[in-house]
C-alpha cells in the first residue's frame, strides 16, 4: 500500500501493539476468566455477566468526555494515565473476594475502557495524523483484530496453569510496558493543540449540531443495531447452535473462523485504501452480516452454511470497525471528531450492556432461540438500510473516502 511520505509509522505501529494487549487483557480476558472466578466464588452466570455489562455501560457514559479531552489536549495523558489504572484494576480484579468487589472494579475498568480502547485511539489518529488518519485507522485495527486469537488461549493456558487470580495478575504487568510505557512514548510528540479563533465551536456545540440533523441519527441507528447483532451473536451462538443439533465440536468450530474472517476483511482495506472509499466499505460492511445471518438461518446439522455464515460474518465485522471510524467525519466533518466518536460510542456502549438482557427476554417469552434468531437478522438488516439512508442524505461527502 502507497504511503505518503512522512508517515508517522512508529507512532501507528506502537499503538497497534497497544491496542492489540488493550483488548486481549481487558475485554477478552472476562470471557476465559469469568467461569472459572465464577466456579470458584459460587457465583452465578448471570451475577458475574452483570458485572460485564455495568462495565459496558461506565464505558458508555465515559466515552462523551474521553473524545472531548482529545480533541483539546490530545492522548498522551489520558491514554497512559488509563493503562495504569487498568493495570491497578487488574490486580484489584484479582483480589475479588465478593461479588461487590468484582461490579466495583468493571464500572472502573468500564470506564478506563473509554481512555484505551478503539474509540480514543481512533480520535488520536484523526489529531495526529490529520488527513491520513484512515490508513493509520486500518493498520491499528488490523493488528488489534489479532487480539482474541493470542489472548484466549494464553489466558486459558495461563489460568489451566496458575489460576485466574494469577492470570490477572500477569495481565496487569503487560499494561506497564505495552500500555502505559507505549503511549506515553509513543504520543511524546504529539501535536500541539489547533489555533482556533475566538468564535470556535466547542465540541459540545459541534455535536450538538450534528444531532440536529439525520445523517447523525442514522448512523447512530445503525452503529447500534450492529453493536446489538455483535453482542446477540457473541453471547448466543454456542447455546443457539446447541439449540439447533449442532455439537459443540462444529459450532466452536465454526466460530473460530471468524477472528480470521475478520483479518481476512480488514486485510482487503489496507491492501486497497486508495481505491475504497467510505460508501463502498460501510455498504460492504453492513451487507456481508446480512448474508451471513441468513445462512446461519438456513444452516442445519452438517452443512456448510455455518461455514459461510462464520466467514460473511466475520469479514463484514472487521470492516465495519474501520467503517465506524470513518464514516462519521465524512459524513459530517472532521471537526470535533473525538466528540462526535464519543458520542455514537456512548450509544453503542449502552446497547451493548442492555444486549444479553433484552435477548435473554426474547428467549424466555419464546423458549427457544428461534425468535432470537430473526431478531438478530431485523437488527442486521436495519444496520445496512439505516448505513444507507446516511449515505443517501450525506450527499456527495461521503465519496471524499
Amino acid at each position: 500500500m502507497m504511503t505518503a511520505p512522512g508517515f508517522r509509522w512508529n507512532l501507528v505501529w506502537s499503538l497497534a501493539v497497544a491496542q492489540l494487549v488493550s483488548w486481549g487483557s481487558l475485554y477478552y480476558s472476562f470471557a476465559v476468566l469469568s467461569l472459572p472466578m465464577a466456579g470458584e466464588m459460587g457465583w452465578s452466570k448471570a451475577e458475574v455477566s452483570g458485572a460485564l455489562s455495568a462495565g459496558l455501560a461506565a464505558t458508555g457514559l465515559a466515552s462523551i468526555f474521553s473524545g472531548r479531552i482529545i480533541d483539546r489536549h490530545g492522548g498522551r495523558a489520558l491514554m497512559t494515565g488509563g493503562s495504569l489504572a487498568a493495570a491497578a484494576l487488574l490486580l484489584a480484579w484479582s483480589q475479588a473476594r465478593e461479588l461487590w468487589h468484582l461490579y466495583a472494579v468493571w464500572i472502573m475498568l468500564g470506564a478506563v475502557f473509554s481512555a484505551v480502547l478503539y474509540e480514543p485511539v481512533f480520535a488520536v489518529m484523526a489529531r495526529e495524523l490529520k488527513g491520513d488518519y484512515r490508513r493509520g485507522i486500518v493498520v491499528i485495527t488490523l493488528l488489534g483484530g489479532l487480539a482474541s486469537t493470542v489472548f484466549i488461549p494464553l489466558c486459558h493456558f495461563l489460568t489451566e496453569a496458575f489460576g485466574w487470580r494469577s492470570t490477572l495478575m500477569v495481565l496487569a504487568a503487560l499494561q506497564i510496558p505495552f500500555g502505559a510505557a507505549a503511549h506515553w512514548s509513543a504520543l511524546r510528540h504529539s501535536s500541539a493543540p489547533a489555533v482556533k479563533p475566538a468564535n470556535a465551536e466547542p465540541s459540545g456545540a459541534r455535536v450538538r449540531r450534528a444531532m440536529a440533523g439525520p445523517v447523525f441519527w442514522l448512523l447512530a441507528v445503525s452503529y447500534a443495531a450492529h453493536s446489538f447483532m455483535f453482542t446477540a451473536i457473541s453471547f448466543n451462538i454456542l447455546p443457539m447452535l446447541a439449540e439447533s443439533g449442532f455439537s459443540s465440536g462444529d459450532a466452536v468450530l465454526a466460530y473460530s473462523l471468524v477472528g480470521p474472517s475478520q483479518l481476512a476483511g480488514r486485510s482487503v482495506i489496507f491492501a486497497l485504501e486508495r481505491r475504497i472509499n467510505v460508501r463502498l466499505a460501510g455498504l460492504v460492511a453492513t451487507g456481508l452480516p446480512v448474508i451471513g445471518v441468513i445462512l446461519l438461518l438456513l444452516a442445519s446439522p452438517g452443512s456448510p452454511l455455518l461455514y459461510g455464515f462464520a466467514v460473511f460474518y466475520g469479514c463484514g465485522m472487521g470492516i465495519k470497525t474501520i467503517v465506524q471510524a470513518t464514516a462519521a467525519p465524512e459524513l459530517l466533518g472532521r471537526e470535533g471528531y473525538g466528540a462526535l466518536q464519543g458520542a455514537f460510542a456512548a450509544v453503542n456502549y449502552a446497547v451493548q450492556a442492555a444486549t444479553p438482557f433484552a435477548a435473554a427476554l426474547v428467549w424466555s417469552v419464546s423458549d427457544s432461540y428461534g425468535a432470537v434468531r430473526w431478531l438478530i437478522l431485523a437488527v442486521t438488516v436495519l444496520s445496512a438500510l439505516a448505513f444507507v439512508g446516511a449515505l443517501v442524505l450525506g450527499g456527495r461527502a461521503g465519496s471524499k473516502g
